[in-house]
């Protein structure tokens, strides 16, 4: 119900990241982290999936997760920059 996804959001939002065990399909494991603009909006995710049967959750959250982590890192630092360029926007030419 809505109260209880308030909750999983308000949750996910504090952790940093989100993680689904076979919740989405049947054998799926996923994890997810935001990719933030400069002003620390959330603009995208960044995600791995997995089969349930052969990436334990201790192995997603433990090696996959931190990769994740600085990789969006990097991402959103990246898109920060391209946001602090001024954009440069000249008329074409006319024939």
């Amino acid at each position: 119900d809505a109260s209880e996804r308030a909750a999983a959001l308000r949750e996910v939002r504090a952790r940093g990241w989100a993680l689904t065990d076979e919740q989405l399909a049947p054998g799926i494991r996923s994890v997810a982290v935001p990719l933030r603009d400069g002003d620390g909006r959330v603009i995208a995710a960044l995600n791995v999936n997995s089969h349930a049967a052969e990436t334990p959750l201790e192995v997603l959250t433990g090696q996959h997760l931190p990769l994740l982590l600085q990789t969006a890192g990097a991402i959103s630092a990246d898109w920060a920059a391209c946001q602090g360029v001024p954009q440069v926007t000249t008329a074409g030419s006319a024939s």
